[in-house]
């Protein structure tokens, strides 16, 4: 057993440090912003500029109330509706599962032909159009069987034409093979410039993270050599611009630590990590999210800590990355989750974390928003609604306009394994995919600072 694979099955047994192995990710980030919205202008009171308030109330009709749902959930309209739908991959499920939307909030699942034919573990899911044929398609990284690819009709129906994919010539020992299938997190987007959608994995237990190359047809993806490390484990892989040359770069919360490659647009990777962390511990970081927190025209990095909470590195001018000063200091027990995006409308980017706020077993954990001031500063909405405490290990949110207002609504996935204290009886939500819909508010600043 290595070093990675005992640490999972430490907090299988024990429940403590269980991050790692519940850790996963979802592949295709979207415009968080409704692109036609006006934003909200934050006033001033006694020269004390405030930020517009948010609330969350719980709309998850139609959404189960059980399993484990260990993966970022991922919004994006399926159909052609107009309407976000919905898709989340289970750990000890029958595969990924997706939900259309009505356009007010209200869910109904659209499975049909995404059952593996085995049990699944869990891990990202990402949408595009593999065949090019007009309609979305969905890719799956299982956390143990590999990558799956389905071809989705346009309805909400689809089929297998990639099953249980993994790098199957990085495989030396075949005794070892089941270290190399898994995939924990998969990303979409065309990176070598051919017109055609690529894939990129990060592996469950020690493949690395791989990058695929797609032929248009959806059905074939050939694993690219390449410069980023094929050993180990990566929770989640994004892909962003975040050098503004319009190619997609990789940021990925690598088991050494965050990391980013930049893409000269043929698909040719170079390490830009200088400034970002190498814990002695493995495995720290799972959520991320990419995007200009503080206005300088440069996206910056957003993780998800296990231990310290969540994080934010600033892109510099030279390309470098800078921890800005604890960001949430009230959480103690870590975080697993994360997302960022507008929610308040006031035109600057947020954070949605999902964690613990002291470093206690059991039910105890819950969802949380940071407002960002547009300049890299950030305050807790901390009676926002959403929950601090009652949810069992929640391992990835995700936000988006679920019901067409024009203000962006939280999506959780929860459900996962808690450590056992006698005694606790904390209340629990009963769905496990948990939609909150929001709205926005105006106070004055003392009562935003909650004087």
């Amino acid at each position: 057993m290595n070093a990675h694979t005992g640490q999972h099955a430490i907090g299988w047994l024990t429940g403590i440090g269980a991050t790692l192995l519940f850790a996963a990710g979802c592949a295709e980030e979207t415009d968080q912003t409704p692109p036609d919205s006006p934003t909200t202008t934050s006033s001033s009171t006694g020269g004390v500029e405030t930020q517009p308030r948010v609330r969350f109330e719980i709309a998850s009709t139609g959404l189960p109330e059980s399993g484990m749902w260990k993966c970022d959930p991922v919004l994006v309209d399926i159909n052609g509706d107009g309407a976000l739908d919905l898709a989340a991959i289970p750990r000890l499920g029958d595969g990924p599962k997706v939900w259309l939307n009505d356009g007010n909030g209200g869910w109904t699942p659209s499975h049909d032909g995404l059952d593996p034919g085995d049990t699944s573990c869990g891990g990202g899911v990402g949408f595009g159009d593999f065949n090019e044929d007009g309609h979305l398609d969905l890719a799956a990284g299982d956390h143990c069987h590999g990558i799956f690819v389905y071809l989705g009709d346009g309805a909400g129906k689809w089929t297998m034409v990639v099953e249980a994919m993994y790098p199957e010539d990085l495989v030396v020992n075949p005794g070892k093979v089941n270290q190399y299938v898994g995939a924990e997190d998969i990303a979409v987007g065309d990176v070598d410039g051919d017109g055609h959608l690529d894939l990129v994995t990060g592996g469950s237990d020690e493949s690395g993270i791989n990058v695929y190359l797609g032929d248009g047809t959806g059905r074939t993806f050939t694993r690219q050599r390449n410069t980023i490390p094929t050993t180990g484990w990566a929770n989640r892989v994004v892909l962003e611009d975040v050098t503004g040359d319009g190619h997609l770069d990789l940021i990925a919360s690598y088991a050494e630590g965050p990391r980013v490659w930049h893409n000269d647009g043929s698909g040719k990777w170079t390490l830009a990590s200088v400034g970002l962390p190498s814990p002695m511990m493995l495995g720290l970081y799972t959520g991320v999210g990419v995007g200009d927190v503080n206005g300088d025209e440069r996206p910056d990095i957003a993780l998800a800590n296990w231990v310290d909470g969540p994080e934010v590195y600033l892109q510099q001018e030279d390309g470098s990355w800078q921890k800005s000063p604890d960001i949430f200091p009230e959480m103690l027990g870590g975080a697993m989750g994360l997302a960022l995006g507008d929610v308040n409308r006031d035109g600057n980017l947020d954070i949605v974390t999902a964690g613990r706020l002291a470093p206690e077993g059991g039910y105890v954990r819950g969802v949380f928003c940071l407002l960002g001031d547009g300049a890299g500063g950030w305050t807790w909405e901390e009676n926002s609604e959403l929950p601090s405490t009652g949810l069992s290990a929640t391992a990835g949110v995700t936000i988006g306009d679920v019901n067409g207002d024009g203000v962006n609504d939280v999506v959780a996935a929860s459900g996962l394994l808690v450590e056992t204290v006698p005694g606790r009886t904390e209340p629990i939500l009963p769905h496990r995919v948990l939609v909150w819909r929001s709205q926005v508010t105006h106070t004055d600043a003392a009562a935003h600072a909650g004087n």
